[in-house]
């Protein structure tokens, strides 16, 4: 369960640290965007050989003319690294952010770490290494400078890419002192900014990533080719862990341009899925060659499931008393005493991935070496698993991830890569397996379903004594093997900070054949659906206005303090509201992040329909402010697509909805308008990509019921019929 951070910065190692400024990078083929002969920003491939200037260390290079390039070393999924990871540097380095060259580092867990993007990460897992990587180049900078003018280098600074003597007003350029301080041992603990001193962070430049992305520049996996390619389409069991029976290919190899009819494998979460791939020259000879297969599949009796007997499942499994993930006072004697008592239970579905770029890898696994192609939220985990795979050294496998066209969670696990190198090392080619949108979304894996069950008691003043929320689902991490104790990630989302005196967060684990895996905000955006939804329960049985409930129970937790007033304030919450509107609201707590959100909802031609949506979001110290906006946005979006547009259903074993026709996503014309408000201290930096979505869902339903007096708790709903 994840908790307030409080004030206490994060602590970087020493040793990590010099590492990073000390070890020289490798390179390889990079797609980034560079000031051509003073030109706009432009797309261009740089190639292993060519320079960047005099490397200060694997994230720094100043050039003969004055240009700057930093590397980003995060892959850039729309989330918005791309840019605000050099504005951390360029901060502290002296530059302008406008004026640098921005590229993708290669993928090298040496130099830079896993670089997996997940978990809403990126900055504060890096904000203070990014700082000192900057400042140290910065101060070697200094120190050559005040080298060549026989000066002490506390009579220099830095600013706008040069070094300046304060007494003399002598001035030399980076460009000019780039050589002699590549040449110094760096600093291993420079001084950093105060943040009132911030000219970069704070602020929200142009990104230079998004002309190329809307003008159609960006390379994406998918636009991907290598000499000698060829494409793949893999026919899987549409019940998940079935077994290949046998297949018939006599039709497929007719297809023009059809090489090969081979099975392959790829691994799950433990789970082993078989497949039968057809080879081609082509894509859509591949597509075809599958078309025309048939395959015979054992499916072990999985058939016989569906979501009315996963449902039976979990309210059986929901009697057991369940792990105990946190507790405090003794919410069984309270409960059991207290004169009024409320019990619900709420359900969520299993949710696809979706991204826009369908699932996509190309490899070329070579005797000694492998090359991979491709959208990657995992570069380094990818290259572990096709080391693993071809039977090589890491070094010798060379990772060329590209720009992501939407990720979620989905391109975090190396299932694709791996199915693709298993057809390279069979066919000796370089292979390219793409999935279609039905395979994306029968096979998963999925965000986990689940069945929450909340118990609450209140006093005879009706002040709430007791809480007992309990938590029915599949773990990502236990899917498989005899371990059936849930962890308490399966808890994620559900607040702990309401001064309910007896509260007990509790599990019961459950183990299917169905895979699943991290989807955006993960479980925050099943348990905040019912932990806030029941708040608001406890409140209307309280006679309490459901703000100012959430208000009183944390009195003591400033930040969620000012996050609701915030929103109260800029919603009018407190003011009359037109007949026929209702209001909702809900707050969650994610990658140590606190955000608030009402949903605004109006009945327009006798149809309930969501017409605006506030959002206050804390995430501590903001590097760009327009991009946590977007993000929060795009959390929004995905936020009420889940509530009431799509989820995913199963019947005789496998899922029944295929395409975006009975898979529904929020269109345009269907969004509401959205008001993101950022807020500003000075608390640690943290992550803006998943918070935005887990009260979504809450504050919507809640919306609902301060309207209709209807209380929705099964998702998703029928808004049509609300």
């Amino acid at each position: 369960m994840e908790r307030l951070a409080g004030t206490a910065q994060k602590k970087i190692r020493r040793r990590d640290f010099i590492r990073l400024i000390a070890v020289p990078g490798a390179a390889l083929l990079i797609v980034g965007y560079r000031d051509l002969n003073g030109k706009a920003p432009q797309i261009v491939n740089f190639s292993a050989d060519e320079s960047f200037g005099t490397r200060m260390n694997p994230y720094i290079f100043i050039d003969s003319s004055g240009g700057i390039t930093i590397y980003n070393h995060r892959p850039e999924m729309g989330q918005g690294t791309f840019e605000s990871i050099p504005m951390i540097v360029a901060e502290e380095l002296e530059v302008d952010i406008n004026k640098v060259n921005i590229v993708q580092s290669p993928a090298n867990r040496k130099i830079y770490g896993d670089q997996m993007v997940v978990g809403s990460r990126s900055i504060s897992d890096n904000f203070d290494l990014m700082r000192k990587i900057g400042a140290s180049a910065k101060e070697m900078l200094i120190i050559a400078a005040a080298g060549r003018w026989n000066v002490d280098p506390g009579y220099c600074y830095a600013h706008d890419a040069t070094v300046i003597h304060r007494t003399s007003g002598k001035k030399l350029t980076y460009a000019e002192l780039a050589e002699d301080a590549s040449k110094l041992s760096p600093p291993q603990n420079p001084k950093l900014k105060d943040p009132k001193d911030f000219t970069i962070i704070g602020t929200s430049p142009a990104r230079k990533d998004i002309p190329a992305k809307t003008n159609g520049q960006t390379v994406f996996g998918l636009d991907c080719t290598v000499p000698g390619m060829l494409y793949a389409s893999v026919e899987r069991s549409p019940v998940f862990l079935g077994k290949l029976i046998s297949f018939d290919d006599s039709k497929a190899r007719t297809v023009k341009g059809v090489r090969y009819v081979l099975k392959t494998q790829r691994h799950v979460w433990g789970h082993l899925r078989e497949g039968v791939a057809v080879v081609a020259d082509n894509y859509w000879a591949a597509v075809n060659g599958r078309n025309a297969l048939i395959v015979k599949w054992d499916n072990g009796g999985l058939d016989s499931w569906s979501t009315k007997k996963i449902k039976e499942d979990f309210r059986k499994a929901s009697e057991q008393d369940g792990e105990v993930f946190e507790e405090k006072g003794n919410f069984a004697n309270a409960f059991t005493a207290a004169p009024l008592k409320i019990e619900a239970s709420y359900e969520t579905p299993y949710q696809a991935h979706v991204p826009m770029e369908p699932m996509n890898a190309i490899v070329y696994a070579k005797k000694d070496s492998c090359d991979y192609w491709g959208s990657t939220q995992n570069p380094n985990g990818f290259r572990s698993q096709l080391a693993k795979q071809c039977g090589i050294s890491e070094d010798k496998v060379t990772i060329h991830y590209t720009n992501m066209g939407g990720g979620f969670g989905r391109r975090s696990l190396a299932d694709v890569p791996e199915e693709a190198a298993d057809l390279s090392l069979k066919t000796g080619r370089p292979v390219q397996v793409v999935w279609t949108r039905e395979d994306d979304l029968t096979q998963g894996p999925f965000r986990a379903c689940s069945l929450n069950v909340c118990k609450g008691a209140l006093d005879n003043d009706r002040n709430p004594i007791a809480l007992e929320h309990k938590v029915i689902c599949q773990e990502i991490q236990n899917q498989t093997g005899e371990n059936n104790r849930a962890g308490d990630s399966i808890a994620g989302g559900i607040n702990t900070d309401y001064l309910i005196p007896n509260m007990a967060i509790k599990g019961v684990l459950r183990k299917l054949y169905i895979p699943i895996s991290y989807w955006r905000s993960v479980y925050h955006s099943t348990n905040c659906f019912a932990h806030e939804s029941f708040i608001d329960e406890l409140a209307v049985a309280a006679g309490k206005d459901p703000l100012d409930f959430r208000l009183s129970l944390l009195k003591n937790h400033e930040r969620y303090t000012v996050l609701l007033k915030t929103v109260a304030e800029k919603t009018g919450w407190h003011l009359p509201h037109e007949k026929n509107t209702g209001r909702g609201v809900a707050i969650v707590e994610r990658s140590e992040t606190f955000v608030a959100a009402v949903v605004e909802i109006k009945r327009i031609d006798g149809k309930v329909k969501p017409v605006k949506v506030t959002v206050a979001i804390d995430c501590g110290i903001v590097v760009n402010p327009d991009i946590v906006k977007a993000q929060t946005e795009g959390c929004v979006v995905m936020g009420l697509t889940a509530a009431y547009k799509s989820g995913l259903t199963i019947d005789n074993g496998k899922v029944v909805e295929q395409n975006f026709n009975d898979y529904l996503l929020l269109r345009i014309a269907e969004c509401p308008e959205i008001e993101v408000i950022v807020i500003k201290n000075n608390y640690p930096p943290e992550g803006a990509g998943e918070p935005g979505l887990p009260p979504i869902a809450p504050a919507l339903t809640n919306a609902i019921f301060n309207m209709t007096g209807k209380r929705i708790r099964e998702l998703p709903f029928d808004i049509e019929m609300v």
